[in-house]
């Protein structure tokens, strides 16, 4: 019975000591026919009901340019770099899809899965308008 109840409040303390995860806050800010996402915290699968959600809005208006502004994202999971590169694909004659602000982590998870090839990623919104608009 000893040797059970140590094993129980290792694993108590365990949990107690492990992070956990922050949830994602994302903002959309409207400006003309561009929009802007800002991710604030960690983008993974539990956030991908809300992101696809707005990317479905996004699909059935006229948009120029979909900024991804992850400055303030800790981690972001391959699922969701998934549903983002899908948006990009199948909006690639209508709208540029620009991803801004990584972090070294997560351009780390970025580059690891080859997504500079269909995501173009720049320092700021400015530089992504500027690049990708002109």
């Amino acid at each position: 019975m000893a040797k059970k109840a140590r094993v129980r409040e290792w694993a108590e303390l365990r949990s107690a000591r492990m992070k956990r995860a922050a949830q994602l806050r994302i903002s959309e800010k409207i400006d003309g026919p561009d929009r802007i996402l800002s991710f604030q915290g960690s983008a993974d699968i539990l956030s991908m009901p809300a992101i696809q959600a707005l990317l479905a809005r996004y699909g059935r208006e006229e948009i120029r340019l979909l900024v991804v502004d992850l400055s303030e994202t800790e981690f972001i999971n391959s699922p969701v770099w998934a549903v983002i590169t899908l948006f990009a694909r199948k909006r690639s004659n209508q709208a540029r899809v620009a991803i801004v602000g990584m972090s070294e982590r997560v351009k780390g998870s970025f580059e690891m899965m080859g997504l500079q090839k269909e995501l173009p990623a720049f320092a700021d919104v400015e530089t992504a308008r500027r690049e990708l608009l002109e």
